[in-house]
């Protein structure tokens, strides 16, 4: 039990993290693969969320706020500012996650879940189609003007024994709205603002943000 709440964890922090990526180009994204190369030259970002996790047990949504960055090619920091103030940070290989006064680390090389999970966002992120295929059905639907839904189904059997599917909606050049679907019937839906694509971090300001106590 220990073990898949722990899994759980990191998979919900991971999809916060790249729930917020958005490109930065100015082309309408007709379609996969013109998706994917507008990420492949995002440099960084910065921006808010809001998210809201619907869980079947209870009946109100458990809501959060905070900020997230991204430095290329594979560096994720999630801060969660209010209710309750934690951290998330994906780096070399490692998933560092620290709430409540207690700091926990898990290697994602080291657990095929977790892996497959974070280098199905690192894919997304460096436009890698090739690796996000290997992990993930892919289906981008353009809707009206220069609006687009991109829905990613779990190819792997451990990742589909936690998520049924992923949908990520943008508008243009930025991802506006992310919605997660667990198997369990749960449902976390974050959306996003103040979103900066052009974002980039000198070595100090690197060392500050991304950091877990």
């Amino acid at each position: 039990m220990k073990l898949r709440l722990s899994i759980t964890r990191g998979l919900a922090a991971c999809l916060a993290l790249l729930g917020l990526a958005a490109v930065p180009a100015t082309a309408q994204p007709a379609t996969l693969e013109s998706l994917l190369a507008r990420f492949a030259a995002l440099p960084g970002l910065e921006a808010r969320f809001r998210e809201e996790k619907r869980i079947a047990l209870l009946a109100v949504p458990v809501e959060s706020e905070g900020r997230i960055w991204f430095a290329h090619p594979d560096r994720l920091m999630r801060r969660v500012e209010r209710p309750d103030p934690s951290a998330a940070l994906i780096a070399a290989g490692q998933l560092r996650m620290h709430s409540g006064g207690r700091t926990e680390e898990l290697s994602i090389d080291g657990n095929p879940v977790l892996r497959g999970f974070v280098e199905s966002f690192r894919a997304v992120l460096a436009g890698d189609r090739a690796t996000l295929e290997r992990y993930y059905e892919a289906r981008l639907t353009p809707g009206e003007g220069d609006a687009w839904t991109l829905a990613l189904a779990p190819r792997d059997r451990a990742l589909r024994g936690f998520v049924s599917t992923i949908e990520m909606r943008g508008r243009g050049v930025s991802m506006e709205r992310m919605r997660m679907v667990e198997v369990s019937g749960d449902e976390t839906i974050t959306t996003f603002s103040d979103v900066v694509t052009d974002r980039r971090f000198g070595d100090a300001e690197a060392r500050r943000i991304f950091r877990i106590p």
